[in-house]
């Protein structure tokens, strides 16, 4: 094989992969995933119960395996879970007895260290410098939470721990929007930058720390949710584009209207609860292309839609383009009845 039949060969590959639905709804949400880690567990939820019903109907109809699969997976999941929340809580009771809070300044060595904690619209990072055992000074380095929170809650708080020398809970905020929320952050932020001062301070072990991170993520936060929301309008619109455009003949599926015009006109109008052909149209901008060719055979091949369509579109043609679709997925060559195929 020379290397340039391979380098096709990979191209071809890596095309008709894009051109699955599946993958490519794979690589949105793993870019998602990577952008929000909070939206991680959400993510995995949707995609194993959307696996699972897919799987499931497979099995039941063509005893297909891949549902065993999908359980063994969850079973692994669940079983990896449990073990880390073992992990989990007896670091976190481990991290209270430690924690840098008051007198256990002490315990902190010398040096500039960086912490984060979750505030009323994200992370919020600090960077604390620690001298002769008392918090010298303390940057923030970031902060997506209100302003006003900012300028009448964390100087006073900030002000009273470089006079203290050291870390004490704060009183109870202003009556601003997200202050307890933030104030608590900053607060985390600061025992979390301590702590990494801290000698033999207890760490979730490797498994914990791959496993929750890969599969949960962070909590979900509003920010995440509002994202999530957004994107998921904004994949769709663009997935169905990109669907229609990337098969040769039912990117014209696109411009229908959904007027009815072309079922009014249609001898056959109606099959199995779909209209024809404004159905099987719609289908094909689903890029449901089996349930198309599983109906095309019902048209006729009239032509009479396209005389009747606002914009010109031939049912028959894209019928006949969501069926070639379909065989080509199978890679299939097309050998059908020109005339159940239209």
């Amino acid at each position: 094989m020379t290397s340039s039949k391979l380098y096709r060969d990979l191209l071809g590959l890596l095309w008709n992969s894009l051109n699955s639905r599946g993958v490519r709804l794979f690589l949105y949400a793993l870019t998602v995933a990577l952008i929000f880690p909070s939206s991680r567990f959400i993510l995995a939820v949707v995609a194993i119960l959307t696996i699972g019903y897919k799987w499931y109907n497979d099995y039941r109809s063509h005893r297909n395996r891949n549902f065993y699969y999908l359980l063994g997976f969850i079973a692994f999941v669940a079983v990896g879970y449990g073990v880390a929340c073992v992990n989990v809580r007896n670091v976190n009771e481990g991290q209270i007895a430690m924690r840098p809070f008051g007198a256990a300044i002490d315990d902190v060595t010398d040096g500039v260290y960086i912490g984060r904690g979750d505030g009323f619209r994200g992370s919020i990072e600090v960077e604390v410098e620690v001298k002769d055992h008392s918090i010298k000074d303390i940057k923030t380095l970031a902060y997506p939470d209100l302003i006003s929170v900012l300028d009448n809650q964390i100087p006073e708080f900030k002000k009273e721990l470089l006079a203290n020398g050291r870390l004490f809970t704060p009183q109870q905020p202003k009556m601003l929007r997200g202050a307890p929320e933030t104030l608590t952050g900053y607060f985390n932020a600061v025992q979390d930058a301590l702590s990494k001062g801290t000698p033999n301070f207890p760490k979730y072990n490797w498994f914990s720390s791959i496993f929750l991170n890969s599969f949960i993520g962070q909590a979900p936060n509003r920010v995440t949710l509002n994202a999530l929301a957004i994107l998921f309008a904004v994949f769709m619109v663009f997935e169905y584009t990109l669907q229609s455009m990337l098969n040769p003949g039912t990117g014209r599926s696109i411009n229908c209207y959904n007027c009815g015009s072309c079922v009014g006109v249609c001898p056959v109008k109606e099959v199995e609860g779909v209209q024809i052909p404004m159905g099987l149209v719609l289908l094909t901008r689903l890029g449901d292309y089996e349930r198309v060719k599983e109906l095309s055979k019902y048209c006729v091949g009239c032509g009479r839609c396209a005389s009747k369509c606002p914009i010109g579109n031939s049912g028959p043609l894209v019928i006949s383009a969501a069926f070639q679709a379909a065989r080509k997925k199978k890679g299939t060559a097309f050998t059908g009845n020109k005339g159940n195929t239209a």
